[in-house]
């Protein structure tokens, strides 16, 4: 029956009067249990089907129902006004039929400002827990699924492959988790990263067990353990055991392992597993692909390096040119041969910068068809001040994927070899010249010998007081002095001869000075003789150094013959050379020196500034020093003269085998 049930203070419903049945049929849409509320005779107006279900009153028996006796928590006696007049959400017991009170989750919404009519919603606890629990379930799964995406952007493959384990532990709810990778130089499996209690896990696989993880297994108890993950997991007595291959279709990378000790398999596993495995597989891939870009790197930088230093230390000339035969680049040795910088000719047709070669523009033509030309030739170019050098030219395309990127043109000075040429004739004329002075000189001694012969026999057979006796003493002198310098010419055009053996020259040189001293003592020089090292023994001839040192001597004695002075002669240790040790003869003299523009020229043939010398002295002394290993030097100063001699020290096995 139905009945009309005007509710006058009802805003919302001021427009029109619904009846109680159009009320019902409202409340009768909502999916939880709820109630039509007159806070202010603290009543139950009407109620849903899932009301009458949830408390198994009848509709009717819920409409004679006060909040007090339905739901003691919102009654007026619990809660104060204040909240009553606004929107509330708590726990509460919720009466029934059997007397007993049913826990609930209440919403409560207000009808009018003024709180007298409300509208509430209730739903067991235990669902709104469960509720709250999926609700978290799915935030967490979220921010699992989220966490695996961004491990690929994750650049420490550990970290990565450690956070896809940590949340694959929460995703499947397996607590021991592995992971076996494929190694370098190994056909098994090794175990790269765990998570939990995996010791009972072996640490590698042999390789005719992997063949067997190629598809997704398992393993339970009753199950035959047919690899070492499974006989492991047996003997630790575990409940279920599963690998899943990683890697592409035939191309195993390796294998994750979940594990349990005990309980079932979760649900949703394979899915889950196959993102995870999918995950780790793409992790991996990225690492070798990030390694090998990395490594490509590294070598494309060792050779950029290496081309780098080429193009700054090589002598020679580099030029870069794009495939329109316009300069990219110039290195230091092609900027200093054409006079040129970089920033000056970049992006210039070559053929404005070469300027000289006829042949280098069908040349260039010919390598922007790839065709190489390891030598245009001998050809002359204009540097930048018009000047003109000899150059090797060569023009190489540098192509790629039969596309021409750019061409390379190799410029080498050729003056330098020029001049080695006119250096190489000058040498071939003077030995041929040698050669020629050395027989001359030769033939010219037995004239001089018969000249000088017939002399002798006039001079004794004129009286002594025969004024031809002067002329003929005169010429004397001259055949002697030429015989001498036929004899220097010999010894310095002849290659100089040795008889290798020890030298002592602490004991050497103190007998050669023996010879000098009445001369010395005529002249009034004062000779100083030191030995300032435990060992001056060398390697040498001791006659052709005898003429050396006295060579030397000679000299120092004939720039203090006016008015005397000291001759220092000191024996001392000298730097290493070559990791030979060496030891250094100084000749020093108190005589006027030797000129600036003098002593460059002192050791050339034939120069000398004594009008009885010959030029040669110096000159072979120098050459018998260099046969020796050794090295001499000069230094003057207004008031006197030092030469220095250094000599290798003989080696030990030099001194046991004399």
């Amino acid at each position: 029956m139905k009945k009309s049930f005007p509710i006058r203070d009802v805003p919302f419903l001021r427009q029109r009067q619904p009846s109680l049945a159009d009320i019902q049929g409202l409340i009768d849409l909502q999916a939880q249990a709820a109630f039509l509320v007159d806070f202010q005779h603290q009543r139950v107006l009407l109620a849903n089907a899932r009301a009458t279900e949830l408390t198994a009153f009848t509709r009717n028996e819920l409409a004679q129902k006060s909040l007090k006796d339905l739901l003691p928590a919102l009654s007026s006696e619990n809660l104060p006004p204040e909240l009553a007049r606004g929107p509330l959400s708590l726990f509460a017991n919720l009466a029934t039929r059997h007397g007993t009170s049913l826990e609930v989750f209440v919403n409560l919404s207000r009808l009018d400002p003024q709180g007298n009519w409300g509208w509430i919603t209730v739903e067991p606890a235990t669902v709104h827990y469960q509720q709250q629990a999926d609700t978290e379930r799915l935030k967490q799964r979220e921010a699992d699924l989220l966490a695996l995406a961004l491990t690929f952007q994750e650049s420490d493959t550990n970290l990565a492959v450690q956070t896809t384990l940590e949340v694959a532990q929460r995703l499947t709810g397996a607590p021991i988790l592995s992971i076996y990778l494929v190694p370098a130089c190994s056909p098994g499996l090794e175990r790269a990263f765990s998570l939990g209690e995996d010791a009972a896990l072996p640490g590698e696989i042999p390789p005719g067990e992997a063949d067997d993880l190629l598809k997704p297994t398992s393993w339970a108890p009753g199950k035959r353990a047919s690899n070492a993950l499974y006989k492991a997991a047996r003997s630790a007595k575990w409940s279920y055991l599963s690998t899943t291959p990683l890697g592409q279709p035939g191309r195993l990378l390796g294998v994750l392992v979940l594990a349990c000790p005990e309980g079932d398999v979760p649900q949703e596993y394979s899915p889950i597993v196959n993102i995870l495995a999918a995950t780790i597989t793409g992790i991996i891939q990225q690492n070798i692909l990030r390694a090998n870009l990395l490594t490509d790197e590294k070598k494309k930088a060792h050779l950029l390096l290496i081309g780098d230093t080429i193009r700054e230390i090589s002598p020679e000339g580099i030029i870069l040119l794009n495939p329109d035969l316009a300069i990219q680049d110039l290195n230091p040795a092609a900027e200093t041969l054409l006079g040129y910088g970089t920033p000056e000719v970049c992006g210039q047709p070559v053929e404005s910068v070469l300027i000289g070669a006829d042949n280098l523009v069908p040349a260039l033509q010919g390598a922007q068809q790839g065709i190489a030309i390891p030598n245009l030739g001998n050809v002359r170019l204009h540097r930048r001040d018009g000047s003109t050098f000899p150059a090797h030219v060569r023009i190489l395309p540098m192509n790629s994927a039969d596309r021409l990127q750019g061409v390379l043109i190799l410029l080498r000075d050729l003056s330098e070899h020029e001049q080695f040429q006119v250096r190489n004739q000058q040498l071939e004329q003077r030995a041929l010249l040698g050669e020629v002075t050395a027989i001359f000189a030769h033939e010219v001694r037995n004239p001089i010998n018969n000249i000088s012969t017939g002399l002798q026999l006039m001079a004794y057979n004129l009286p002594q007081d025969d004024p031809n006796q002067e002329v003929i003493n005169r010429l004397n002198q001259d055949c002697n002095r030429l015989t001498h310098l036929m004899s220097s010419v010999l010894a310095f055009s002849r290659p100089v001869e040795n008889k290798i053996e020890p030298i002592n020259l602490a004991e050497m040189l103190p007998n050669l000075i023996d010879r000098w001293r009445p001369r010395l003592t005529r002249l009034n020089v004062r000779q100083d003789f030191r030995v300032l090292t435990a060992n001056c023994t060398i390697s040498g001839d001791l006659r052709s150094l005898e003429q050396v040192f006295n060579n030397l001597i000679g000299n120092a004695v004939e720039a203090m013959k006016e008015s005397g002075g000291s001759l220092v002669i000191h024996v001392r240790p000298a730097p290493a050379i070559g990791g030979l040790e060496q030891v250094e003869v100084s000749f020093a003299d108190d005589g006027p020196g030797i000129p600036d523009e003098i002593r460059e020229r002192i050791f050339e043939p034939f120069f000398t500034t004594n009008r009885n010398g010959t030029g040669l002295g110096l000159a072979i002394a120098k050459r018998i020093i260099t046969a020796h290993k050794g090295t001499i030097q000069v230094a003057s100063v207004p008031g006197g003269t030092v030469f220095q001699v250094f000599f290798p020290l003989a080696q030990p096995s030099e001194t046991q085998s004399d």
